[in-house]
């Protein structure tokens, strides 16, 4: 649902202006200008809140411990004191939502400068779980999206901290394995923006399933190449953040399937369900997977999990951007679109050893593309058919 399908409904006589206002403010849906005058206001915030603290950091030996404290702890709250005034009824949503960005990231800095004042804890994932902690009302207290991004990602980026982290509970033993954990909490995290429609909070429903959805793309794009996965030194701790998540993740799973509203054809709603299974059987497999350094001359035939992950995430690629298609939403049609790409460019260099079986595997693999588009298509006109209108969700 975007905002000009609320004007079109306005311009037919379907609503009132007051109508279309409160459904445009309700499920924040904003026009593209004002999405551009967001992204801005991010950026500026994210500079303002590095310019702060490289200007405090070169002139740091001269000022005083206490002059720190106390200038570190005014900016933090003049920063959310102006989102405040600027918010509300004084009409400035951008700026403010900019301001209280800035805000959070002086709460960090802050946590970094009493850390370092009074000699606390040297382990860096303490300060991102702290940080963590005290951002996570404000996407909820403000009904802020750019603070459920931030908070989200933070959450995320204690995580990883914590499985590269030896010293740590969550330690995966490998970067790569530390990948997958991230991946399993991006198809958490979107089938939570699933979940959100039908909360108090419907805003933050497609820009958390957004979120998910380039998390878990990113994350298990390694598995298309031929890491090493010499040893399996997962910790106690990481196997059960895995456990957790994943059963999180099938119960969540398993309500949206049920749900008319996400997507209205049952065949597509199972289809999209099982792939993502389909991603989070891979993930375990990637936990649990151990493979030779050594490969030889023979290095391009050698089996690996990238054999199985490269196939399937395209596979995944392709229903996204059908979903997209029915969905109507831009977004997910682009993203789509371009990790097809990537995979394709990492199974030419992963899976194939040479010109000619590369280019036997891609006229085969077209084929069937082309084959399985004229299928999706037929399946798009019974449906258009048998149903006058579909139910969107952006």
């Amino acid at each position: 649902m975007k905002e000009s399908d609320i004007r079109k409904l306005y311009e037919a006589g379907l609503i009132t202006e007051e109508q279309r206002a409160a459904i445009v403010q309700r499920y924040g849906l904003e026009g593209e200008g004002r999405r551009f005058l967001v992204i801005l206001s991010i950026i500026g915030g994210i500079m303002v809140t590095a310019g702060i603290i490289l200007l405090v950091s070169s002139n740091w030996d001269d000022i005083p411990h206490f002059v720190k404290l106390v200038c570190g702890v005014s900016l933090l709250c003049l920063a959310h004191w102006g989102g405040w005034k600027l918010g509300g009824d004084r009409g400035y949503p951008t700026a403010s939502a900019a301001l209280h960005l800035v805000g959070a990231g002086l709460f960090l800095a802050n946590i970094g400068l009493v850390g370092q004042i009074y000699n606390l804890s040297s382990r860096p994932p303490n300060a991102v779980l702290l940080w963590c902690v005290g951002i996570a009302p404000l996407p909820w207290i403000l009904r802020s999206r750019a603070q459920m991004i931030l908070s989200l990602g933070a959450f995320g980026v204690w995580i990883f901290m914590e499985a590269e982290n030896r010293d740590g509970f969550l330690f995966f033993g490998s970067v790569w394995r530390s990948f997958l954990c991230i991946a399993l909490l991006g198809i958490f995290i979107s089938g939570l923006g699933g979940l959100l429609t039908r909360s108090h909070f419907p805003e933050f429903a497609p820009t958390t399933e957004k979120f998910g959805l380039l998390i878990m793309h990113i994350a298990t794009y390694p598995l298309t190449f031929r890491f090493v996965f010499e040893s399996n030194s997962i910790k106690v701790g990481g196997w059960i953040l895995c456990s957790g998540v994943s059963l999180l993740t099938l119960l969540v799973l398993g309500v949206n399937a049920r749900r008319t509203d996400l997507i209205s054809d049952r065949q597509w709603r199972w289809t999209w369900t099982g792939a993502l299974l389909g991603v989070v059987a891979l993930i375990w497999v990637g936990l649990f997977w151990q493979q030779s350094r050594d490969y030889g001359i023979t290095r391009s035939l050698q089996p690996g999990l990238h054999w199985v992950a490269a196939p399937l995430l395209f596979i995944l690629c392709v229903l996204q951007a059908r979903l997209g298609v029915i969905r109507r939403s831009r977004w997910w049609v682009n993203v789509a679109v371009i990790f097809m790409g990537l995979h394709l460019i990492s199974a030419y260099f992963e899976l194939f050893g040479d010109m000619h079986s590369s280019g036997l595997v891609f006229c085969f693999g077209g084929l069937a593309l082309m084959g399985l588009t004229g299928y999706l298509e037929r399946k798009r006109r019974s449906l258009l058919l048998n149903m006058p209108a579909h139910s969107t969700v952006d």
